[in-house]
């Protein structure tokens, strides 16, 4: 019965995609790390000496908790954990794809999913703090009724395609070094397999690593740096407008400023006349 199951479960297991394995592991590593630092943190007692775990958590909270406050501004702190887990189930992702398995964000529909939250973010604080004038930029220019949509083909092309060309790129290192390992032995591709070290190939082994390292880790951790901050300046032109339309009223009101500086530096130069 408990082998019947098993089977059972493994055939269901199989029907579902690829990445289906890495979002649950990266959601329970992520979710493990948070309930770990926040146990930590709660128990830390005055003068206690902090663990390398705590600094470095401690360290990616402050360092992302600025990049918020910098972009959106001291009002939308809150934001920081949401910014933190895009960039961590990113690069999560990408390092578990080291024990085997597909990176998520191989996937277009984990990408596109990413993408569209963000977008409907960007709606929602354009209304919020700009009310209907969000889109008045319509009326000035109808084309950019289809041009709104580019963010959502910009953060699931570029995350999508970026992951998956790496994934293409190993893929090709690892043909080319498993043929050259059999020509080097005089052994074609057909009867690899049946020889004892078919499973042990020793070029990729000495080389691949080191890509790996780029592709997996650093790869990993640019790409998930860029989609958090390609969403907070996408939610931060929403909320105060265009560049170029909102530097317009502090122009006017610095050259506001200067004039009734100027307007009282004058009247104390008379009234200095007049003392005299």
């Amino acid at each position: 019965m408990p082998s019947l199951l098993l089977v059972n479960f493994l055939e269901y297991w199989n029907k579902f995609t690829p990445q289906f394995a890495s979002i649950l592991l990266t959601t329970i590593v992520i979710c493990s790390f948070s309930i770990i630092f926040n146990l930590k943190i709660r128990n830390i007692k005055d003068g206690e000496e902090l663990s390398g775990f705590m600094v470095l958590a401690a360290t990616m909270v402050q360092s992302f908790e600025n990049m918020v406050v910098g972009v959106m501004g001291k009002k939308f702190k809150h934001l920081t954990p949401y910014v933190m887990y895009l960039f961590l189930y990113i690069l999560v992702s990408s390092i578990i794809a080291l024990l085997g398995f597909e990176p998520l964000t191989s996937s277009l529909t984990v990408t596109l999913a990413m993408a569209i939250v963000t977008f409907v973010a960007i709606y929602y604080y354009g209304l919020r703090y700009q009310k209907f004038l969000f889109f008045q930029r319509y009326m000035y220019n109808p084309i950019d009724i289809f041009t709104q949509f580019v963010p959502i083909l910009s953060l699931s092309f570029r995350l999508f395609g970026n992951i998956v060309a790496g994934s293409i790129i190993l893929g090709l290192f690892y043909a080319v070094l498993i043929n050259l390992q059999g020509k080097i032995f005089g052994v074609s591709n057909a009867y690899q397999d049946q020889l004892w070290w078919a499973g042990f190939n020793f070029f990729s082994t000495a080389l691949l690593p080191w890509l790996h390292l780029y592709f997996d880790l650093f790869d990993g951790f640019i790409q998930g740096l860029v989609f958090s901050m390609l969403t907070l300046s996408y939610w931060a032109n929403a909320k105060n407008g265009e560049h170029e339309r909102s530097s317009e009223p502090v122009e006017r009101y610095n050259t506001k400023k200067l004039r009734v500086r100027k307007i009282k530096i004058h009247k104390h130069k008379n009234e200095e006349k007049t003392e005299i």
